[in-house]
């Protein structure tokens, strides 16, 4: 009976290890930023809803604005609208903290996600919830829009 139990720890362990969004991004990042990050990395698994702005679910921008609430940075509700504030950044500046925008329907701006490093950003998806992907996966690369600086450390 022992051997089982440890078996089934070893194998929680290695598929935890394996899962990609339940990694956390180390992020090298100004203190402001940083709090952005750690706030939305504790998220992750968090679940997708509709109109969602609490850490019982989120949609994307919900998601963003609640990770930036103890920031003070007034960000508007939607995706469209935080296309609207800050500097816009280029894909070659990205920094983290930088917002993310694709478009995943029509040409509308409608999904919003915070920039990691590399090419890693934290969303929240309507497949998976809050979650880590690459700006690289062909899903996200078709569909990216451009990039907002909203916090000044940068």
């Amino acid at each position: 009976m022992r051997k089982g139990a440890v078996f089934l720890a070893a194998l929680a362990v290695l598929l935890s290890l394996g899962c990609s969004s339940a990694k956390r991004i180390r992020v090298d990042a100004p203190p402001s930023v940083s709090s952005i990050i750690d706030r939305a990395q504790d998220l992750i698994g968090t679940p997708y809803c509709t109109a969602g702005v609490t850490p019982d679910c989120f949609d994307c921008s919900g998601f963003v604005g609640y990770c930036f609430v103890p920031t003070g940075v007034p960000l508007p509700r939607t995706s469209r609208e935080l296309f609207n504030v800050g500097q816009n950044v280029s894909r070659s500046d990205l920094a983290a903290g930088d917002l993310v925008f694709f478009s995943t329907s029509n040409s509308i701006i409608n999904h919003v996600g915070i920039f990691l490093a590399d090419t890693r950003f934290i969303h929240s998806s309507t497949s998976n919830g809050v979650m880590i992907s690459s700006l690289e996966e062909p899903y996200w690369k078709q569909r990216y829009k451009g990039a907002r600086r909203v916090t000044s450390d940068k």
